[in-house]
């Protein structure tokens, strides 16, 4: 799983999504997320192809959530899915066994479902409410976060309203990293934003 710091981007903020991805990677982080509910499909494949030029300079993985036929269509790094998604088996069968796996999760209930062999990591969350996504479920706290994690050996990503001042708490419960939106799409500095997140997770 690769960086401690995973970057989903955000598209209704001020700054464009390729400025974001530019600053998040140029501060070293080196997963970002492809994220955008309201786009069609074209227009996805179209925002990953512009994109994939800035992740592949930096070394970064460009992952796209939940659009299986477009990780497929831009040999995408990853996928990233969620639990209405789809069966998760059949979805590793579609992508094959070399693109990273990411699975959302929010119980305890929904890590016994998960087949063996099939998923890389997982989104644990959400943290806390966050207006990222509003549809999301009841929050998880630290407490929450942690039965989740030692329940799995898949390295788990905490995820949904995450902000800077979390990062040792998150680590003390055992997550691989942590998922961020708005704490670097709507940071006035971007790359200072994603620098102090890299910054403080090294020294949670």
């Amino acid at each position: 799983m690769p960086g401690p710091v995973y970057f989903v981007t955000d598209p209704d903020a001020p700054a464009s999504v390729p400025d974001q991805v530019r600053a998040a990677v140029a501060a070293g982080v080196t997963i970002v997320q492809l994220r955008d509910k309201h786009a069609s499909d074209a227009q996805m494949i179209a925002q990953a192809r512009e994109l994939q030029p800035i992740t592949r300079a930096s070394g970064a993985r460009l992952v796209i959530n939940d659009r299986i036929d477009v990780a497929v269509q831009v040999a995408a790094d990853g996928l990233h899915v969620g639990q209405g998604d789809g069966d998760i088996a059949a979805i590793r069968a579609r992508i094959g066994p070399d693109m990273l796996l990411g699975l959302s999760v929010e119980t305890l209930a929904q890590l016994v479902a998960i087949p063996a062999d099939t998923v890389d990591y997982l989104g644990v969350g959400p943290l806390r409410a966050t207006a990222t996504k509003p549809d999301a479920a009841q929050p998880l706290g630290f407490d929450g976060l942690a039965r989740i994690i030692a329940a799995t050996p898949l390295p788990c990503v905490a995820i949904g309203g995450v902000k800077p001042g979390d990062l040792a708490a998150i680590r003390q419960a055992g997550a691989a990293g942590v998922a961020v939106v708005s704490a670097i799409s709507r940071a006035a500095d971007m790359q200072a934003a994603a620098r102090a997140l890299i910054a403080e997770w090294s020294a949670a």
